[in-house]
């Protein structure tokens, strides 16, 4: 999961601890004028749209639904942009680290979402997960030791939970994300409005996910081993025949390598 200064990274705490429930001001206003403070606002506002558009979702103030969607899409902006610069401080630009970091994809997947505007509320849920763990491990890095709580029962309560299910947050977006292509071309098939090119869009974003992500590749396998089943316990052969063609073209697709050869993984760490 992208994080402030890594994918695999956390903030880390701050160095002094003032008394519980007094705040350090010097060092909140030292916080404030920092480029992560900004990725945390960015993180923020995405929880905070992604809460008010499940509500429209919902059918609470249902008259909201593109103001939340384009807000939600607005912090996945500012937090992956902050993520995708500091990728570019650290290594320059180039193009080849860039293609390949989760923070790049995210951000074109986030950036196209908000030109094409389907308003699907799935397609906000992975940048939810995501932001609510680095919202997370910023208030238990930074903000809780400002206000003198590093050492309580909040914070231990928010790293135990973190170490706990961070990675199993990252496979549960990948999973979703799979399901959400799913439902995008449900919606492409019954002709909605605006379902053609947000199809187009992901189904390039989960090439490249499937490429990097072994969570992705491991669905799609759970995926095709089901349907393999399914085919080989109905027995009827126009089912086999298409199953056959649709597996085919997959692996034609899967030949063409966008930006990572998955592979040769196994081979670079021999």
């Amino acid at each position: 999961m992208p994080a402030a200064t890594s994918k695999n990274s956390t903030p880390s705490s701050a160095s002094s601890t003032p008394k519980q429930g007094q705040v350090d001001t010097d060092k909140l206003l030292e916080l404030v004028y920092t480029l992560q403070f900004a990725w945390f606002v960015g993180n923020v506002l995405t929880l905070f749209g992604f809460i008010a558009s499940t509500l429209t979702f919902l059918r609470i103030l249902p008259s909201l639904y593109k103001l939340d969607y384009l807000l939600t899409l607005l912090g996945v902006l500012i937090s992956f942009g902050i993520l995708v610069f500091q990728l570019v401080q650290k290594n320059g630009l180039r193009f080849g680290i860039l293609i390949k970091d989760d923070n790049t994809h995210y951000i074109l997947l986030g950036g196209f979402l908000l030109f094409l505007r389907p308003y699907v509320w799935l397609t906000l849920v992975p940048f939810a997960i995501f932001s609510t763990f680095h919202v997370l491990a910023y208030v238990n890095g930074y903000i809780l030791p400002i206000v003198g709580l590093d050492k309580s029962n909040i914070s231990s309560t928010i790293t135990n939970f973190v170490s706990q299910n961070n990675a199993k947050s990252i496979e549960a977006a990948s999973g979703i994300e799979l399901v959400t292509y799913v439902w995008l071309l449900l919606r492409m098939i019954t002709f909605r409005k605006r379902s053609l090119s947000p199809v187009l869009v992901y189904t390039v974003f989960l090439k490249k996910r499937y490429e990097v992500s072994a969570f992705t590749r491991g669905y799609v396998k759970v995926v095709a081993d089901a349907g393999d089943k399914i085919v080989n316990d109905v027995n009827h052969p126009v089912l086999r025949d298409v199953w056959a063609k649709v597996r085919n073209v997959f692996g034609i697709v899967d030949q063409y390598k966008l930006v990572n050869d998955y592979t040769q993984e196994g081979q670079k760490t021999k």
